[in-house]
């Protein structure tokens, strides 16, 4: 029986090199059940429980798999804890604060004190305001300790704390707003933008985005309000340059403060990878390529985001397509993509699906048709997870595909079945309906005729412009497509031409 996703397995394989050793020298044991079920789960290429219970189906461990699993599960958290004690910033905060603790349960009140102090001046460098509230309880304690007669009033520590609070408060409106915003960006191609949106948008620029007077605004809110309006600039205004000018900001930001990386690794990915976005969106390669270097040496540098390798894939393979530069994706981004996927079993996720279509396309171009249809199977197998139009469009790719190899018997079957599927759809496609029309009649016309039924069925599609397969299918093939049509070319040879 074979699990999709398993919890031991996936937190095996998100561990570096250096993890596992560490966790192999103090918290294994040679002759340790628990010791054996982490190597074997190691070597692993993907997690099936049936091999597991087989490899020890000799030893009590195949009957008690699962409390194996789960003791081995709480030894890996405890060496992962402790290998990265005081790796990063709220590590140190939160093992000094029971440092504090511990030497204030010993009646070490000035030492508790002044460890109390570098913590907070850690805690506000990087703008861990969290923490401020245990900060603050200690620091209370403390001056209760020292000056017995200090009323509350006294205590300056509350009216910072207040301070704090409404800066935390600011942070977290701005991070919803972001939250918010990049929802709707995410589904930019299958949602489109209505009027009471756009004044949403100019709502939230005047008000909540609007730069205060008199206050410096923290590095977590230039973050926040820097995505926010690229996102607004981008969706309300289609604005490249503006959308451009605040996501470069964004970089910017955290190269100026290197600190803040070291404790935001993850929103400086983050950071990076919309900036590349965009550089690939406008064509500035020389950017393009510089900063695809400094994302990968962030991965270098933070592990735990490998991960997030999946997304510079998606990045590089787009970036190559469009260039044209089709062997390099077969011979280096296809292996090293499908490796990834399936080691931190990301299958099921949006960008493979992206992935999966330009690897599509890409077989198409270069005729490879086995695989072509390997990769619309696996597309398939995927659209469940994805909006309905994304079902459509890979409809469409298949139609495609027999277009290119002329296999009209196989066309006109299949343009059959998905009329009669259409009758029993509530809400079918107007897209992907006007296509099957159009298919039906550019196969049967006149080579004289065809262009007449181009232009026709250009014009119908700006009668569904909102049609979520049609937004879908423009970002990927449409227009590439027609114009082979026009040309009186395969998409493959349109797609290879300079």
């Amino acid at each position: 029986m074979k699990v999709p996703t398993d919890n031991i397995y996936q937190l095996i394989q998100s561990m570096t090199a250096s993890e596992k050793r560490y966790f192999k020298r103090h918290y294994a044991s040679e002759k340790n059940l628990t010791t054996d079920l982490f190597d074997f789960i190691n070597s692993m290429d993907e997690y099936e429980e049936e091999n597991v219970k087989r490899h020890f189906a000799n030893s009590k461990l195949a009957k008690n798999l699962k409390v194996y699993k789960v003791q081995l599960m709480e030894l890996l958290l405890k060496s992962l804890t402790s290998y990265h004690s005081k790796k990063n910033i709220r590590s140190k905060i939160r093992m000094g604060l029971e440092e504090v603790e511990i030497l204030m349960d010993k009646q070490l009140h000035s030492m508790a004190l002044n460890r109390l102090r570098k913590i907070k001046e850690l805690c506000l460098k990087h703008e861990e305001l969290e923490y401020i509230f245990s900060i603050t309880y200690f620091e209370i304690f403390l001056s209760s300790f020292f000056d017995v007669n200090l009323n509350p009033s006294d205590y300056t520590v509350l009216q910072e704390l207040e301070s704090f609070i409404d800066t935390l408060k600011r942070i977290y409106h701005l991070k919803r707003i972001n939250f918010y915003l990049n929802d709707k960006n995410n589904n930019e191609l299958t949602q489109s933008l209505r009027p009471e949106e756009i004044t949403e948008y100019e709502t939230l620029l005047s008000k909540d985005l609007a730069l205060p007077e008199g206050r410096q605004l923290t590095l977590s809110e230039q973050y926040y309000r820097n995505s926010s309006l690229s996102i607004i600039h981008k969706l309300a205004y289609q604005d490249a340059e503006q959308e451009f000018h605040y996501k470069k900001n964004n970089v910017s930001l955290f190269e100026a403060n290197p600190h803040f990386i070291k404790s935001n690794a993850g929103f400086y990915f983050a950071a990076l990878f919309n900036f590349l976005v965009c550089c690939r969106r406008l064509n500035r390669s020389a950017e393009l390529e510089s900063g695809l270097l400094r994302i990968k040496a962030l991965l270098q540098q933070a592990p735990f985001l490998k991960r997030n390798y999946i997304f510079i894939y998606y990045l590089e393979t787009k970036h190559l397509f469009l260039q044209r530069k089709y062997q390099p994706i077969v011979e280096e981004m296809e292996p090293e993509t499908t490796r990834h996927i399936n080691k931190y079993q990301q299958k099921g996720e949006h960008l493979t699906a992206l992935i999966f279509i330009y690897f599509t396309l890409t077989h198409l171009v270069l005729r490879d048709y086995h695989k072509v249809h390997f990769y619309l199977r696996r597309l398939s197998n995927l659209s469940k997870d994805l909006d309905p139009g994304y079902t459509y469009f890979f409809h469409l790719l298949e139609l495609i595909s027999h277009q290119e190899t002329t296999d009209q018997f196989v066309i006109q079957n299949l343009l059959s079945s998905h009329r009669r599927k259409n009758k029993n759809r509530k809400k079918p496609s107007p897209f992907f309906t006007e296509t099957l029309a159009f298919f039906r009649q550019f196969n049967k016309s006149s080579p004289e005729a065809k262009p007449d039924h181009i232009a026709d069925y250009e014009n119908q599609l700006t009668d569904i412009a909102t049609d979520s397969t049609l937004n879908i299918a423009r970002e990927f093939i449409l227009d590439d497509w027609l114009r082979a049509l026009k040309n009186k070319r395969t998409y493959a040879d349109e797609m290879s031409a300079p």
